[in-house]
Protein backbone atom coordinates (compact mmCIF):
# COMPACT_ATOMS: atom_id res chain seq x y z
CA UNK A 1 0.00 0.00 0.00
CA UNK A 2 1.11 3.71 -0.86
CA UNK A 3 3.14 4.87 2.41
CA UNK A 4 0.40 8.01 2.11
CA UNK A 5 -2.95 6.13 1.86
CA UNK A 6 -1.85 3.91 4.60
CA UNK A 7 -1.09 7.11 6.71
CA UNK A 8 -4.73 8.49 5.68
CA UNK A 9 -6.13 5.05 6.18
CA UNK A 10 -4.63 4.78 9.84
CA UNK A 11 -6.18 8.19 10.20
CA UNK A 12 -9.41 6.69 9.21
CA UNK A 13 -9.18 3.68 11.75
CA UNK A 14 -8.36 5.97 14.28
CA UNK A 15 -11.91 8.14 13.59
CA UNK A 16 -14.36 5.10 13.24
CA UNK A 17 -16.05 3.98 16.17
CA UNK A 18 -14.89 1.66 18.58
CA UNK A 19 -15.67 -1.98 17.62
CA UNK A 20 -17.86 -1.27 14.78
CA UNK A 21 -17.42 -0.85 11.13
CA UNK A 22 -19.59 2.32 11.06
CA UNK A 23 -17.94 5.66 10.33
CA UNK A 24 -19.80 8.65 12.15
CA UNK A 25 -20.43 11.89 10.12
CA UNK A 26 -17.39 13.87 11.61
CA UNK A 27 -15.39 10.57 10.81
CA UNK A 28 -15.87 10.78 7.37
CA UNK A 29 -16.34 14.48 7.10
CA UNK A 30 -12.43 14.68 8.83
CA UNK A 31 -10.96 11.89 6.28
CA UNK A 32 -12.22 13.89 3.35
CA UNK A 33 -10.78 16.80 4.66
CA UNK A 34 -7.35 15.06 5.12
CA UNK A 35 -7.40 13.53 1.56
CA UNK A 36 -8.12 17.24 -0.03
CA UNK A 37 -5.31 18.72 2.49
CA UNK A 38 -2.72 16.17 1.05
CA UNK A 39 -3.62 17.01 -2.96
CA UNK A 40 -3.53 20.49 -2.01
CA UNK A 41 0.01 20.23 -0.19
CA UNK A 42 1.05 17.65 -3.28
CA UNK A 43 0.06 20.51 -5.95
CA UNK A 44 1.28 23.46 -4.02
CA UNK A 45 4.68 21.40 -3.43
CA UNK A 46 4.83 20.83 -7.19
CA UNK A 47 4.06 24.07 -8.49
CA UNK A 48 6.91 25.30 -6.39
CA UNK A 49 9.41 22.91 -7.60
CA UNK A 50 8.45 23.74 -11.70
CA UNK A 51 7.69 27.69 -10.76
CA UNK A 52 4.07 26.96 -11.76
CA UNK A 53 3.10 30.62 -10.81
CA UNK A 54 -0.37 30.16 -11.84
CA UNK A 55 -0.82 28.02 -8.18
CA UNK A 56 -0.83 30.62 -5.40
CA UNK A 57 -1.34 28.44 -2.38
CA UNK A 58 -2.40 30.89 0.00
CA UNK A 59 -4.95 31.97 -2.59
CA UNK A 60 -6.15 28.95 -4.70
CA UNK A 61 -6.45 27.08 -1.05
CA UNK A 62 -8.82 28.83 0.33
CA UNK A 63 -10.87 28.62 -2.66
CA UNK A 64 -10.77 24.61 -3.27
CA UNK A 65 -11.33 24.40 0.41
CA UNK A 66 -14.45 26.62 -0.28
CA UNK A 67 -15.76 24.25 -3.13
CA UNK A 68 -15.48 21.09 0.27
CA UNK A 69 -17.51 23.42 2.39
CA UNK A 70 -14.53 24.10 4.84
CA UNK A 71 -11.54 26.29 6.16
CA UNK A 72 -12.10 30.63 5.93
CA UNK A 73 -13.40 30.95 2.96
CA UNK A 74 -16.48 28.78 4.04
CA UNK A 75 -16.67 29.44 7.73
CA UNK A 76 -17.41 33.20 6.05
CA UNK A 77 -19.92 32.25 3.53
CA UNK A 78 -21.62 30.73 6.35
CA UNK A 79 -21.76 33.42 8.91
CA UNK A 80 -23.07 35.73 5.77
CA UNK A 81 -25.74 33.59 5.32
CA UNK A 82 -26.79 33.10 8.74
CA UNK A 83 -27.53 36.94 9.32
Amino acid sequence: MNKRIEKLANIWANLREADTYTFSHTALEVFAQKVVEETLTQVSERAYYTGDRDWSDELDRQWIQLEFGYGSLSDAQQKAEHK
